[in-house]
């Protein structure tokens, strides 16, 4: 084979492993989701304002 024919099969592997390697590394590391940090600790519905969680325990008949 010629040395240019050898030159473009070159380039061209450069080329598609560069793509490749881009395309992989922004694929393959998403930005993590973080969520918005709460105004109050005990806010569980995320709606601002402090809600209050009650429980009853069932009594024996």
């Amino acid at each position: 084979m010629s040395t240019h024919l050898w030159s473009t099969m070159r380039k061209r592997t450069l080329v598609l492993a560069a793509a490749m390697l881009t395309t992989t590394t922004l694929l393959g590391f998403p930005a993590p989701a973080i969520a918005a940090a709460a105004k109050y600790a005990d806010d569980f519905n995320g709606d601002g304002y402090r809600d209050l969680a009650a429980s009853v325990l069932p009594t024996a008949p």
